[in-house]
């Protein structure tokens, strides 16, 4: 069955867990095969194969974007205050945050972030909404690396 869309599943020693990363090609890819640690493809009368260190595809450079489910931190419905967060990885990086679950459409405007804000500094960004989705985007024109993200949050529930 040919597709333009991959789903990889990256393991991760660490957690003893990993996630699903989503590739979409520009163009249909007919056949796959793996060769000593090399990915081909076969799109038509074209061989492709993955270079590791690659940062575009023939000249043609393509964003990556790394967006998290919402997040509503085993306390569905209550609100929380986001107050910072902070990030390591390499490379140059925008973010937005998604704010309200019932309209996916809700995500603050993106802008600029350091992509390493460690040793202990934290980025501040004040948002209250009950549940979050972090959405990292980065640039075409570079290698990038994400490595960690934490949201620092305090709740807001009403105590009596």
């Amino acid at each position: 069955m040919a597709t333009d869309t991959v789903f990889v599943y990256t393991m991760n020693r660490g957690i003893q867990g990993g996630a699903w990363g989503r590739y979409v090609f520009p163009f249909t890819i007919e056949h796959f095969t793996h060769l000593e640690n090399t990915l081909y493809m076969r799109h038509g009368d074209i061989v492709s194969y993955v270079v590791e260190t690659a940062i575009d595809d023939d000249g043609v450079g393509y964003e990556a974007i790394i967006q998290w489910p919402w997040l509503d931190f085993e306390q569905p419905g209550v609100n929380k205050m986001l107050q910072s967060f902070d990030i390591v990885g390499k490379g140059t990086s925008s973010i937005e945050i998604g704010y309200d679950q019932s309209n996916f459409g809700s995500f603050t405007t993106p802008y600029a972030i350091p992509v390493d804000s460690y040793p202990g500094q934290v980025i501040p960004f004040n948002l209250l909404g009950p549940s979050f989705s972090v959405r990292l985007t980065y640039d075409a024109s570079q290698a990038w690396q994400w490595n960690a993200f934490n949201l620092h949050l305090s709740e807001m529930r009403v105590t009596a």
